[in-house]
């Protein structure tokens, strides 16, 4: 069964930030920014967002633009900063958003931020799906611009449509997982960051022939499988559309990502 069949087929079948953060290994936390137009922020709307839109029910209380709670044993920390993220690194990584043009004028309209921080999580996909909820919910605060997973950058509404990919037992991998694209006279090339999230390589497609938008498509379908059905794929290996279509894997050291990654020769 080809790559794409299988895919098509899953359709039917009061503590301190600081405190907590630094409790925590690094690998079980996943961190985010979630950026805001203005400098004031009420937390009391999210937790109401929590339970209109996801049946989250939070009882815990803002305190001081911070907000911690558990979920399933998971923790969630919530944490309001009155100032922009600094150095311009969120406008920076938004100009490498080919598919959002306009990333970088609007999240440079940013006056605050909140961290949000999910610990404790023993399963990589169940931390991301509980981060993606608290994240939407906080993205429907009506002065809220983006969020910044670096180097993500993603747009508040189309954040909001993709995670709600949730309540169909759909795992919203492009909010999880950033695809590079880059093209030179050498092809098209890609490749992912925070595919280790989740105990995988990260992978590359590197000088293809192909147009851009099938490199990225083809990326994008790869990482969805490999993360949606656990795959852990191999040097020597091959991937394949069909019996007779096999693209070659190979392991090396990376070119676009630290450390080895995979290559995908499409």
């Amino acid at each position: 069964m080809g790559l794409f069949d299988k895919l098509r087929r899953r359709k039917k079948e009061t503590v301190q930030v600081d405190e907590v953060l630094a409790s925590t290994p690094h690998h079980e936390t996943i961190v985010g920014f979630v950026l805001l137009e203005r400098e004031e922020c009420d937390l009391n709307v999210f937790i109401h967002k929590m339970k209109q839109e996801w049946d989250i029910d939070i009882e815990e209380q803002p305190e001081e633009g911070n907000l911690f709670f558990e979920v399933d044993g998971m923790q969630v920390v919530c944490a309001h900063i009155a100032a922009p993220v600094p150095d311009r690194e969120v406008e920076e990584n938004a100009k490498l958003n080919i598919l959002w043009r306009e990333a970088e004028q609007v999240t440079s309209r940013h006056q605050s931020q909140i961290i949000v921080s999910v610990l404790n999580a023993t399963d990589a996909i169940q931390g991301h799906i509980l981060f993606t909820k608290t994240a939407s919910a906080l993205l429907q605060l009506d002065h809220a611009l983006a969020i910044y997973l670096a180097p993500l950058v993603v747009e508040a509404s189309q954040y909001i449509e993709i995670s709600r990919w949730l309540k169909e037992d759909e795992l919203p991998v492009s909010l999880w997982v950033y695809i590079g694209l880059f093209q030179d006279a050498q092809g098209a090339s890609a490749y992912t960051y925070g595919l280790r999230r989740f105990g995988k390589d990260e992978m590359e497609i590197t000088q293809s022939a192909e147009a851009l938008s099938d490199v990225y498509e083809m990326m994008f379908m790869t990482t969805t499988y490999v993360i949606e059905y656990d795959i852990t794929l191999h040097d020597g290996e091959t991937l394949g559309f069909t019996a007779e279509h096999k693209l070659p894997i190979t392991r090396s050291e990376g070119i676009a990502t630290e450390g080895h990654s995979l290559k995908i020769g499409y």
